[in-house]
């Protein structure tokens, strides 16, 4: 009989979720969302917060229907093999997606900020610390959350205190006024990848009703505390450049922490030192990532070995990131994905719920 995998403790959830709005929200976040409205830049923040509130509540409810099982070993119990495959292939292309967007997005980054001459073909090469955090099983990956979200959030609170020190609070209007044009631009669309970080979590570990409920608490807990960060993340070089030079930067809060500077900050680059922040963030998120669908797959195709699984899906994240040509092709990834997106934030919960309620109904008739 195979052993269910240990579940994740409140503060487990909790820290994963922190470090995934971190590794999400720092760098292409803040653009898309200053080029997606001419109002106040809360207001999709919240719009997007309420939709995947709505969305963690849907996956809460599917994981509270299992015993002590994972979520995709019971969908195939009760579908089948086949059609639990059929259900769970867009969940794991877009998983695959968000690999590949984050570690090229990263990449990117560091040659923008720090290492220009650097080959694109070496840097995503960092895929293989993520690659052996994730092989090595949920727990390691909980207790590195554990102690990197102490360490990297304390960092970015800092960093974003030191940049709030010189920023012209009237250049952050309107704060109130919305007009909703933001549901007519496709980069509203676009940064619905921030706010999915419970759709990894759901698919990793031992869930019941208890547990259930300890994953949607710390979804919410790590929402509340997030959201600030993120609002600084776009507000900061708003209220420094004003909104139309801030449209035209590629990396906003980049190019911010760039501009900080005060004779008694002790480090003089703090464009490398959140570069430095963010890597504990996305090293950590990319082994989740790598490690919900590798467990995954292990599940839809129960006799293939683990570490083929894992050597094969690197292998691939690593070609296809490093066979995107451009930042423009990054950002368009991330729109031509919405789809995926939307069917992991409803269509499989939703898919998940009715095939377990068939299998439940079938199970009273035959009792």
């Amino acid at each position: 009989m195979k052993k269910n995998p240990p579940s994740l403790t409140g503060y487990d959830m909790f820290s994963i979720q922190v470090l995934f709005f971190g590794a999400s929200a720092g760098f292409i976040y803040p653009s898309l969302i200053v080029r997606s409205t001419t109002g106040a830049y809360w207001v999709p923040l919240v719009v997007w917060a309420a939709v995947a509130l709505l969305s963690c509540l849907l996956y809460s409810k599917l994981l509270g229907r299992l015993q002590e099982g994972k979520l995709i070993d019971r969908l195939c119990q009760s579908a089948g093999i086949p059609a639990a495959l059929i259900i769970c292939l867009p969940q794991l292309i877009f998983i695959f997606g968000a690999l590949v967007v984050m570690l090229r997005a990263y990449s990117e980054l560091i040659t923008m900020t720090m290492l220009p001459t650097t080959p694109i073909t070496f840097l995503n090469g960092m895929l293989l610390a993520p690659g052996a955090l994730a092989l090595a099983g949920m727990m390691p990956i909980a207790r590195a959350a554990r102690v990197l979200y102490l360490i990297s959030t304390l960092l970015s609170v800092c960093l974003m205190l030191i940049g709030f020190s010189d920023v012209k609070w009237t250049l952050g209007g309107p704060w109130l006024f919305t007009n909703g044009d933001f549901l007519m631009i496709r980069n509203f669309y676009s940064g619905s990848f921030i706010w999915m970080g419970f759709v990894f979590t759901a698919l990793i570990g031992s869930y019941n009703p208890r547990i259930s409920g300890r994953y949607r608490k710390s979804y919410i807990y790590a929402l509340l505390l997030s959201f600030p960060m993120i609002a600084g993340f776009i507000y900061l070089p708003v209220m420094t450049f004003g909104r139309e030079l801030t449209r035209h930067l590629t990396l906003p809060y980049i190019s911010k922490m760039d501009s900080v500077y005060h004779y008694w900050v002790v480090f003089e680059n703090l464009t490398a030192l959140f570069v430095s922040v963010t890597m504990l963030y996305v090293l950590l998120v990319m082994a989740l990532k790598l490690h919900a669908l590798g467990e995954s797959v292990k599940s839809l195709f129960p006799r293939a070995n683990p570490i083929w699984i894992y050597g094969i899906v690197v292998l691939l994240v690593y070609a296809s990131a490093s066979a995107l040509p451009s930042w423009r092709a990054v950002e368009g990834t991330i729109f031509y994905t919405l789809g995926l997106r939307l069917y992991a934030l409803f269509g499989f919960p939703l898919l998940g719920l009715a095939l377990l309620s068939v299998r439940e109904r079938k199970r009273k008739v035959a009792s």
